[in-house]
């Protein structure tokens, strides 16, 4: 027993069990959406099932919730019956406010009893927890990932995939480079790359050619300018050669008068292991001392590149995150004593650069308006700011703005990287699966999850709880002020109303029980006192004097002991009569049969 001997424990222990089995399930709620978050919808009876857990624990935690608050308000109810006489309609409120919303409209509720009128305004309101928590769990359409390890082939270097033989060995570029080389040089961009999956993404480390463009020195600039100015009779607008040493004289001799074998000269003397040696040089404008005029020249190179391969929806994206030069590659068309190590690899990087050269090599004159053996107005390379203003002017064209476009240099240089990554795009010159190096692919598929917001969840649940507990708290403070604990079964009522005097003030036609209360009925006041001794001091509930001189008599008649009280709801004398008849007619067949 708990508090006084005359509380049990049935009660009190019930309205706090019922308070920790809320909080409980309001915290499994929580860790198990929690455990959902992030995870794999999976199939439909999966998802449907997490639903309806969901729905039962908010549920059950609103029940035991309101459960508790009940028990609290219950407590509530007697404490102020025991401390104040109200009116049975207002007492009628009271006891149904849990179960009918239109009581709180009473006034007498929040006047005679506002903590009961908020307990039972709070009972109503955690219910709202089931509506707020179930949708804290949602269900959102992502892209997940799964890693897993695929061979990746890189570039393969054979000599016959890269040139064709003659009777004097090494001949000429094959036409697959020659297609693959051209149609990068034309298009611009790097040719579909097969996709390990149509959403994807794989780092490469590897190791290829690499055709790097900066600008000449000033020194090959002015000697072409000097040429132009005195061995040409038109104004010329590009032109691009490559020479074998720095005598740059010679080089642009073979390229104006190839065909008049007398006025070139017998060899080149110039230095062949000038950096400028076997690069393409193109120049722009070299009638111009300044200004317009720009010479870039391109040379092959070994590098090591780290590239990023993405695909969206099959659409590649490749960026190159780190680039190293590791070497120049010098020209290599032939067999040479001893063979170098890497002999394949350098016949592969030499024809790669020979049709490059080829497809930019030539002339452009401004007057007549043509060009020679060059592919530069078909290239990539007139989205450049030079060979745009060679083409188009300074005027902008469709939506191509003249302002906008890159220099030369940086549009050749991002040529060069396109033209080595072209090679991944066909499998004729990459290594067969069984030689290729395993690394890891990530793909992207689209996934429905699991969604928690927790915030939401965890504020719903914390508000119920913590405004549960106040209720739990201010039932036990009623309780121990009481000295008892009550329920609002039917058998409470029954206990606590055997004050005879009920008899006086119920009309015989209304002990059905039906509604509408009888307005006497409903005006007599009652008030809960506890046990005075004697055959009118029964604890419970007891009906009130309604006027002053009704109290003077109801005291009188407490102190003598004997004697009807008169009431504002009284009946007439002969009813009143008959009603003594029957309740003592009742009391009798009560004690005779056993039955109330």
């Amino acid at each position: 027993m708990w508090f006084y001997n005359s509380i049990p424990w049935r009660i009190p222990t019930a309205m706090v069990l019922c308070w920790i089995i809320g909080l409980a399930l309001a915290l499994g709620h929580h860790f198990y959406y929690y455990s959902l978050n992030d995870t794999i919808v999976g199939d439909q009876n999966r998802q449907a099932w997490s639903s309806r857990i969901g729905t039962g624990l908010a549920f059950l935690t609103k029940t035991f919730l309101t459960t508790a608050v009940g028990i609290a308000c219950v407590q509530n109810l007697w404490w102020i019956l025991r401390l104040t006489p109200m009116k049975l309609s207002t007492l009628d409120s009271m006891l149904d406010i849990r179960g009918s919303i239109f009581n709180f409209f009473d006034l007498h509720v929040w006047l005679r009893g506002p903590n009961v009128a908020i307990l039972g305004l709070i009972s109503w309101l955690i219910p709202i927890v089931t509506v707020v928590t179930p949708s804290t769990l949602s269900i959102q359409s992502t892209v997940g990932s799964n890693m897993f390890s695929q061979p990746m082939p890189q570039i393969e270097y054979t000599l016959l995939k890269y040139f064709t033989l003659d009777e004097g060995g090494v001949s000429s570029p094959t036409p697959s480079v020659i297609r693959l080389v051209t149609g990068t040089i034309i298009q611009g961009t790097i040719p579909n790359i097969p996709a390990p999956a149509i959403n994807s993404s794989y780092q490469l480390n590897f190791t290829a050619p690499l055709i790097q463009c900066t600008n000449s020195s000033t020194k090959v600039r002015d000697d072409i300018t000097h040429y132009v100015h005195n061995k040409t009779q038109f104004y010329i607008d590009y032109i691009a050669f490559s020479p074998t040493s720095d005598n740059i004289t010679f080089a642009l001799d073979e390229v104006f008068y190839y065909d008049s074998p007398s006025i070139l000269a017998a060899t080149d003397n110039g230095n062949t292991s000038a950096d400028v040696a076997d690069k393409l040089v193109i120049a722009v404008n070299p009638y111009m001392t300044t200004g317009s005029r720009v010479v870039v020249e391109c040379g092959m190179y070994n590098a090591s590149y780290t590239a990023n391969f993405d695909y969206t929806n099959g659409e590649q994206s490749i960026e190159i995150v780190d680039l190293h030069v590791l070497n120049r590659v010098p020209k290599h068309d032939s067999h040479t004593l001893p063979a170098p190590a890497n002999e394949n690899q350098l016949f592969a990087y030499t024809s790669i650069m020979d049709t490059f050269k080829t497809a930019l090599e030539g002339l452009c004159w401004a007057s007549p308006d043509r060009c020679t053996d060059t592919q530069i107005y078909t290239s990539s390379l007139v989205n450049s700011k030079e060979i745009w203003e060679l083409v188009y002017g300074d005027e902008s064209v469709g939506n191509v703005s003249y302002r906008t476009l890159p220099r030369l240099v940086e549009v050749a240089s991002e040529l060069g990287r396109n033209i080595t990554l072209s090679f991944f795009s066909n499998d004729y010159f990459l290594q067969n699966t069984s030689q290729a190096k395993t690394i890891n692919v990530t793909v992207y598929q689209n996934q429905t999850k699991y969604s928690y917001a927790q915030r939401n969840l965890l504020i719903a649940y914390g508000v119920a709880v913590v405004v549960s507990l106040l209720c739990v708290i201010a039932g036990f403070l009623t309780m121990v002020d009481n000295g008892f604990a009550f329920t609002d079964s039917f058998s409470t009522i029954l206990r606590a109303t055997r004050n005879s005097d009920f008899d006086d003030i119920v009309p015989v036609a209304a002990t059905t029980g039906a509604d509408p209360l009888p307005r006497s009925v409903a005006k007599t006041r009652v008030q809960w006192m506890p046990s005075s001794g004697g055959s009118e001091g029964i604890a419970g509930l007891k009906p009130l004097p309604a006027d002053d001189d009704e109290k003077k008599k109801y005291k009188q008649v407490q102190e003598s002991g004997d004697g009807l009280i008169s009431y504002s709801n009284t009946l007439p004398d002969g009813r009143r009569q008959k009603n003594q008849q029957l309740s003592s007619i009742s009391r009798i067949n009560a004690s005779r049969d056993g039955f109330i």
